[in-house]
């Protein structure tokens, strides 16, 4: 999927087994973590 994007598709079709794979990815939970706490600095929380 990610080789798709980089490669400039609009659209793949995937298993939705990747699609839980990429969202259960440790940098997936980086990410949303440093998220979490920027909003929280920003709005309040």
């Amino acid at each position: 999927m990610v080789d798709c994007a980089l490669a400039g598709a609009d659209v793949a079709t995937v298993p939705f087994s990747v699609i839980k794979q990429m969202l259960q990815h440790p940098l997936t939970d980086v990410g949303l973590k440093k998220f979490l706490e920027d909003y929280k600095k920003a709005f309040g929380g």
